[in-house]
């Protein structure tokens, strides 16, 4: 009797989707993996501190998903919209369903920056950086490089966020460069 294939169905294609999906495939060759992840770019986040604080380039953290992914894993480049648990299935953005035999969800968290009142129209500009968006965090090192003076305030948002220590970890960065320039007594730093 032919043993059956088993279905996983991995959502989300970040550092914690790409490695399940990649160390399923090493210890089993023969399970069926599919993973739903809508973006061509691959993005080590927890890396976006270090990019932040000049240690790394927004470059090095950035990969092409199709290079992260195992070949003999099916790439479907969509969202998942809905998840129906009851019937072993998930809905994607096109509408199409996905059945499977085991599900693992790890799509991480999508920043809304608009929740808070005239934050989209400040990022990026005026001081005010965020190392949680690609789009944002060379900003900070732009701004950490020609900051010589005045105060420095870091923030740490309530939960869910993508990374608790993050904030912290910048601002000891930060904290660091200000030292080596011999402007730690010039600069005030502050935590929120």
């Amino acid at each position: 009797m032919a043993e059956q294939q088993t279905s996983i169905l991995i959502v989300g294609g970040g550092a914690a989707g790409v490695s399940v999906a990649n160390n399923l495939r090493r210890k089993n060759k023969a399970l069926d993996i599919t993973l739903v992840e809508p973006s061509e770019k691959h993005y080590y986040q927890p890396g976006f501190t270090i990019v932040g604080g000049g240690a790394y380039t927004l470059k090095q953290a950035t990969r092409n998903q199709v290079d992260l992914i195992h070949s003999s894993i099916k790439w479907v480049k969509e969202y998942a919209v809905s998840f129906q648990p009851d019937q072993n299935q998930i809905t994607l953005q096109s509408g199409q369903i996905l059945d499977y035999d085991y599900l693992v969800v790890c799509p991480g968290l999508q920043i809304d920056f608009d929740k808070i009142e005239g934050l989209s129209d400040r990022l990026g500009k005026n001081g005010v950086c965020c190392n949680y968006s690609v789009d944002h965090v060379e900003y900070t090192w732009e701004i950490l490089q020609n900051l010589s003076s005045g105060r420095a305030l870091f923030t740490q948002p309530s939960m869910p966020i993508k990374c608790a220590g993050a904030p912290q970890k910048i601002m000891y960065l930060a904290a660091d460069r200000f030292r080596q320039q011999g402007t730690s007594e010039q600069v005030d730093v502050q935590f929120f």
